[in-house]
This record gives C-alpha cells, structure tokens and sequence, in this order.
C-alpha cells in the first residue's frame, strides 16, 4: 500500500514539472498562430503607438504599485506584532516581490528571500514563514474580491474565437466571493489552526479589511499600468481590461510558468484581439513586460546584491563563514550567465536591421567613421563577453574588472552606433548589478590561462552560428559582392554586419592564438629537495598532522604562488587525489585549491579530494564538487582521559596486566629510529605476514626507515626487546598527536596495542597535548534513511552488513571504548558519472592496484 502511494506521489512530481513545460509550449504554439503574419517593418513599429506621456503615466503607476506591494509585508509585520524599521520592511518587500515574479514558483521564491532578509532582524522560521502566508492571502483577497466581482457582476463580452460559455466565469466569480467571505468569517470569529504543535491564528477583522484595501488598489494600480499602454485605449472599458488581465494572471499563475511568461501573452492575444490589431498588444505585452516585471526586477537583484555585501561584512565580524560561502557559491554563476546573455544580447542586436532613422539622427551628431566603428567594436566585445562568462564562472578578479570595462563600453557603442537604448540599457543595468559584487571575485589567475571546458566552446559556437545565421536571414534579399565588404554609408547595414563577423571572427582567432601560446599548467614531478624543505618548514606550524604524509615522497607536491601552502597529491586513472585538506597558510588555501583544480583539467584529470573535514568545505563546492561521507574520525580530549573510575577500569586492567607481564613503554626519539632498523624491519614483515597483506599507500605510512627517522617512536618492550612500535605524529601548538604505522610481533598478543595507545594518551596529557586521534571509522555516521543519497545508503548497508569484507562495526565499537569526539570525513569530487571512476581510482590508490584491492 505505501509503495503504491509513493509511486502515485512521484507520477504526481513527474506531472507537476511537465504540466507548467506541455502549457509553456502551448503557448508559444498559439502566439506563433498569432503572430506569423507580422513582417519585420510591423515588429520595428509596434511600439510607435506608445507616447511619452503615456509611458510617464505606466512608470507612476509602476511605483504606487509596488509601494502598494511593501504594505503586504508592513501587514504581516504587524499581524505576527514584531517591530522592524518601515524602510527595513519596505526593501524586503521590494526586492521579494521584484524577483519573484520574474522567477515563478512565488510561494516558494518569496519565501525563501524573505527568510533570507528577515533571519537578520531576529525573526524566526516561523514567524517568516508567517509573514509569507500572510503575504500570499492578502495577495488571494484580491484577487477574490477584485476577480468576484467583476467576474460575477460585470457583463462580460468574449470574442467569437473563445467558445467558452460566459456562466463559467460567473461560476468562478461567485467561488472567489465565496472563498473572501469564508476568510472574513474565520477572522471575525478568530479562528485558528496547528501546524506541528504550533497554533497560528486568522488576523483580526481590522487587519484583514485592511488586506483587502491594498490588495484592491494594488490590482487596480496594475490595471492602471496595462491600461495606459494599450493604443486608443477609450476604445474598450477599463473593466473589461481590469477582467481580462485577472482572468490572464490567474492562468498565469496556475501554470507556475516564471512570471506567467508565454501563458499571459496568448490569454490576453486573445480576450483582446477583437478590439486591438494584435501588433498593438503585442508592443503593449513587451513594454508591460519590461516596464512592470524586468526593470524591477533588475533593481531587486542590484539591492539584494547590496544587501548580501553589508550582510557579509556583518557575518564575517560573527565568523559565519559557511552561510556566506553558500551565498558565493551561486552569486559569481548567476552573473557568469548574465554577461554570457549580454554577449548574446550585442550579437544578435547586430544581426538585425538597425532602425535607419536613429542612424541618420546620430548621422547628425557624430562623424559616420565613430558609428562604424562602434558597430564592429560591438560585435567584438559581444565575443569577448561570451569568453568572459567563463573567468567569472571561475571568480577570477581580471574577469570582473574587464567585464565592467566591457559592459559600460558597449552600452556606450550602443548608443553611438544607432541610438539602440534597449540594448544600452540591457549592458548598463547588468553594469550596475556587477559593480558592488567584488568581494566575489577573489582569484588572482590568468585568464589565457584558463581551460574551456567542451561546453564552453559548443555554447560560444552555437551563439557565434546563431548570429551570422540570423544575420543573413534577415538581409537575405541583399545582393552581395567583393566590394560589399568596404561599403560604408547611412544605409549599408549589410556591410556593417559583414564586417561584424570578420570582426567576431578575428576575436575568437586571436583569443586562440594566445590560448595556445600561453603558459601550460605547472610541472608534475615528485617533490625535490628544495620543495621538501618547504613543506615540512609548513607542516612545523600545522596543526593538521596528516601534513606527515609528505615525508614518505611518494606523492607530488602543488604550491601556491607564495609558496606559504600545498597540496600533496597522487595521480590514479584520470583523478587527481590530494590527501585531506591543504597545508600551510590559511588565507591562500582558496586560491591553492582552484590553481589544483585548474591544472588537474588542464591535463584532462578530475579533481578529487580524500578524506577531508569540514574547514574548507565551501572552497570544494565552490569548484564545482560534490561531498560524500566516508566515515568519521575519532578524537579523545586528553585532558579528561584517566584511567580512575569505572570509565578507566578497562583501561587500568589492560596497563596492570602488561606491565604485570614485564611489558613497558617507552618513546624513542627520531634520531634513534635507525638504531632500531633490523628489530622494527622484522616486526613489520611479520605482522604483514600474518595478516594476509601489503603496505597500503597514499592515506597512510609503510615501512621505510627513512620515513621513520623522522617522527619519535612509540614502542612497546619486553625488557630491552621491542615488540611493537607506532611512529608518531605530532602537530604544531601541542594541538594533536595520533599514530600513522602501527605493527607489533605476531608472537605476542595484540593486546599490546591497548597498552600502547592507553600510555602513548597519558604521554600526550603529561606533555601538554590536546586532543589524540584514532583515525577514522571508515563508513560509521552514515544515515539510512529513505531520503539518503544513494551512496549514504550503501555506505550505511555495507557498514552493517559487511563483515566479511572488513570490521566496520568492530573497529568502531574499539574506538567507541576510549569515548571519544566524532568528526565526519568526506571526499569531494566530481558528480554524474565521473564519481564512480573517481571512487574506483581512490580504491586503488590506497590499495596499491589492482590485485591488491581484489585479493586483500
């Protein structure tokens, strides 16, 4: 029964996204049906019809409307009786509203931006979430008692194309009234309801009269602005129009299409093509369009940017770091894409005919040589914005500089080259919206440097073939010749533009050029002597002790460009593996894991990292990773480990019995090490002897003595013989010390391990240490839930299930004993397909190949 329920629940998730695409393309099936019939000369006028006193008159009415909007949140702000700053309220409310109607999905946009503004204010989740259903029903007693009754009362009169019966909308009017009277009800009687043990109660009658005072002059605002766009508007009453954009808006919003688009446009082709030729409403829907949803919502995205810049000064004085690297993880992709559709916006404003009248009037001010100019540097600054998207997908600070350079430059040519204020405002806005998202753009990279992914130059191909294709499409009656190319004059339009593709042409050619002359990727080799002074001179100061690793050499090493960090790293299959987090000066770490990420790339690899922590999580999602959890690691607070009480009692047994047994401990300074080579040698082979296996590699130490050498031994003896030893890893600050290569003599019980560890802690206590690891429980903390990712899931079954293969759950209940701090290890890497190649590749690592990992 439950499973047939789910499989309903997720059929039901499957139609919920096709239904808002099958309506989408609906359509803009029936706006083609409507619209085939117009030439190039109609879509070049459709706007004459608008005066200036007329688009005065839309912005007004723009501005009171959503002045109108803010008091939904001033409202909800009273009704949940918290006090914020009416400017405060106000903003929030703008930029909400501003963004979520272009977006779709209101309820769930609105809602996640409000909680974003108002988390700063002190306001809870539920509060917030408050403030939105009380938006959202304010929003719905318009539309109830706007829609009511006009739907119900006002005699509707629909052309002959719609067959559908006029009771049906009366039907609907009386449904809406019925809905605004129920809600005045629950509020007169101050009804209420429970979400979760928490009640929430219907506003009072005053505030809901309220809600419907502004709700009305909000939708009569917004009929206002439609309104006064349409040509001869006397011709048709205002309540038919008021009608007829309820009746669009209401689809619009069933459809969960963003802002309606496509759906609103063929309700309102049709109510209103019998009073208006349809190039009429077709200029009224665009200007409506840019008018009341676009510009708004570019002002919105400027001030939530603003926003996000004093938040994130105020969050870095509080040290939330994670909250603000989730904002920068989509703020530089989010602009990436917008100057990728500003190239695209220049290209194909190239391709179509200019209006040749703006051209003359700038004819009249400016020398032909500056127009010409400017339309060919258009084109190439167009190219050059669709290669920069990709430095500022990747936060490279010389690709926002340049972008800015960039964008302001062509709104500049845009106007100069034939007056297009579209197309200059388009680059200018995105100028502004740019501008205060610096801090974003931190990386201090090459940008000839950087790798174009396959995408990349398929995306920038297909625009670069749109705009030539679209281009001689719309000059396909030209007649064309040699000396078509060195035309120049008012009207040589087709000549401008073929100059144009040589000019885009010539960008992409020399950015290849530079591409492939420019520098390679930094040089792969193991570490020499001068590269191992350095990093252990960093692993000195780290407080991260698995930076030791570095001293078995088997691994290549990445700086930053100072040099204060690296990264150490092996290379299986097409992964490149760093070994836990990077070492060394903490500011430069950003940069060192993109500089990583870039050369593994450039040589085609994927980036991966292994058992990392928490610390720079952002840093590898920011690069496009995705985290896994393999286990977690097990970390005993020395200064609370003893061995009195009950907790110790085991602990107390184990060191008697030893010592009993005329076993000591003792620690051997790394200058002895080699004096202990032979008894250490021979301990180690017989331990790998009786266990079946062989050294394992990467994550962890094997048996050389030069390696060895360079860390105090802590060793286990019968009188003056070892039998068995750990070598030692201690970190900078007396903040950590664990043990990487653990043997001990088969001939002797293994209990000598629990000696070992129980004394090795109290040396730590005794000589100031902090914290002693255990390593990590591979697969322990996974969670095996319904929701779990799929690997979660299979972590979590072979940790319960797996024995045959390895003691998951025995080495956990062994570290569990010594009551210790979990902490979770993950690996990031890439997704899609390539994680389970990666995951392979990592396996083998470890293992040391092939046979190793099948066979032991």
């Amino acid at each position: 029964m439950f499973q047939k329920r789910t499989e309903i629940i997720n059929n039901l998730k499957k139609i919920s996204y096709l239904l808002p695409i099958g309506i989408f393309a609906l359509a803009l099936v029936t706006l083609y049906k409507q619209l085939h019939h117009m030439h190039l000369e109609e879509i070049h006028n459709v706007f004459s019809h608008i005066s200036s006193a007329d688009i005065f008159l839309v912005l007004v009415f723009t501005f009171l409307s959503y002045i109108i909007l803010s008091f939904y949140d001033v409202l909800a702000v009273n009704y949940i009786n918290h006090w914020i700053p009416i400017d405060k309220i106000v903003i929030s409310s703008f930029i909400s509203t501003s963004i979520s109607y272009n977006i779709g999905f209101n309820f769930l946009t609105s809602g996640s931006l409000r909680y974003r503004l108002y988390s700063f204010y002190g306001l809870t989740l539920l509060e917030i979430g408050k403030i939105v259903t009380f938006c959202g029903l304010t929003f719905w007693v318009g539309i109830s008692f706007i829609g009511g009754t006009v739907l119900t009362f006002y005699p509707l009169k629909l052309p002959e194309s719609i067959s559908i019966p006029v009771i049906y909308f009366k039907v609907v009017g009386v449904l809406l009234l019925l809905i605004l009277f129920s809600y005045f009800f629950f509020c007169i009687t101050q009804r209420s309801f429970k979400i979760k043990n928490h009640e929430i109660n219907f506003p009072k009658i005053n505030i809901a009269f309220l809600q419907l005072i502004v709700a009305t002059l909000d939708y009569v605002l917004i009929g206002c602005v439609f309104f006064f766009l349409l040509p001869h508007y006397g011709h048709v009453s205002y309540l038919y129009v008021l009608t007829v954009f309820l009746i669009a808006q209401m689809i619009g919003l069933i459809s969960t299409v963003p802002g309606g688009l496509g759906v609103f446009e063929t309700i309102m082709l049709f109510m209103l093509s019998p009073y208006f030729h349809s190039n009429d409403i077709l200029g009224t829907l665009v200007v409506f369009r840019l008018v009341y949803y676009f510009i708004p919502f570019i002002v919105g995205t400027v001030l939530l940017s603003h926003n996000e810049i004093i938040v994130r000064k105020k969050m870095l004085t509080s040290s939330h770091r994670r909250t603000i690297s989730k904002i920068s993880a989509f703020i530089p992709q989010i602009f990436a894409v917008l100057i990728f559709f500003a190239g695209m916006v220049l290209l194909f404003f190239e391709a179509l005919p200019p209006q040749i009248e703006n051209i003359r009037l700038m004819a009249t001010i400016i020398p032909l040589s500056l127009i010409e100019s400017s339309s060919l540097l258009s084109s190439m600054i167009g190219v050059l914005l669709l290669i920069l998207a990709k430095g500022l997908w990747k936060r490279i600070d010389g690709a926002y500089v340049l972008s800015l350079m960039v964008l302001f430059l062509g709104a500049v040519l845009s106007i100069l080259k034939n007056f297009n204020y579209i197309e200059a405002l388009i680059l200018f806005l995105t100028f502004l919206a740019l501008l205060p998202n610096r801090n974003y753009f931190y990386r201090k990279s090459s940008l000839m440097n950087q790798l174009f992914s396959k995408d990349n130059v398929i995306a920038i191909c297909l625009v670069i073939i749109s705009f030539i294709w679209l281009g001689f499409f719309f000059h396909r009656h030209a007649d064309y010749s040699h000396e078509t190319l060195w035309q120049f004059g008012i009207d040589s339009h087709i000549s401008r533009f073929l100059r144009s593709v040589v000019g885009s042409i010539f960008v992409l050619v020399v950015v290849g050029i530079l591409k492939l002359l420019g520098s390679s990727s930094k040089d792969i080799r193991l570490p020499n002597e001068e590269d191992m002074d350095l990093a252990v001179k960093q692993i000195r100061t780290s407080t991260d002790t698995k930076g030791n690793l570095v001293l078995l050499k088997d691994k290549y090493l990445i700086f930053d460009e100072k040099r204060e960090a690296f990264i150490m790293y092996s290379i299986s299959g097409k992964s490149w593996i760093c070994m836990g987090d990077p070492i060394g000066n903490v500011d430069n770490i950003k940069d060192l894991i993109w500089d990583f990420h870039e050369t593994a790339n450039l040589h085609q690899g994927w980036t991966v990292f292994y058992e990392v922590s928490e610390k720079f999580i952002p840093y590898y999602i920011d690069i496009g990773l995705k985290l896994i959890k393999i286990g977690e690691e097990a970390k005993i607070k020395l200064s609370e480990f003893n061995l009195e009480g009950s907790a110790g009692k085991d602990f107390r047994y184990s060191v008697k019995r030893m010592e009993k047994a005329g076993y000591h401990f003792e620690v051997i300074p790394c200058e002895y090490a080699l004096d202990h080579e032979k008894e250490l040698k021979y301990i180690s082979d017989a331990w790998l002897e009786i266990k079946h296996t062989s050294e394992k590699k990467f994550s962890m130490g094997f048996f050389d003595i030069d390696y060895l050498s360079n860390f105090p031994l802590a060793v286990v003896k019968k009188e003056d013989k070892i039998v068995s030893f750990a070598n030692v890893w201690l970190s900078a600050k007396n903040t950590e010390l664990t043990i990487d290569l653990m043997r001990y003599d088969p001939a002797i019980a293994d209990r000598t391990m629990d000696y070992l560890f129980v004394k090795l802690m109290l040396w730590g206590k005794e000589n100031g240490y902090e914290y002693f690891s255990l390593g990590m429980s591979p697969l322990s903390g996974l969670e095996d839930r319904n929701l779990a990712p799929l690997w979660t899931k299979i972590g979590a079954a072979i940790y319960k299930h797996g024995e045959y293969f390895y003691n998951f759950k025995g080495l956990r209940a062994y570290k569990n004993k010594f009551n210790p701090i979990w902490e979770p290890r993950y690996i990031a890497l890439p997704s899609n397909f390539k994680q389970v190649s990666a995951l392979k590749d990592v396996a083998l690592l470890i293992s040391g190949g092939t046979k190793e990992l099948l066979f032991k």
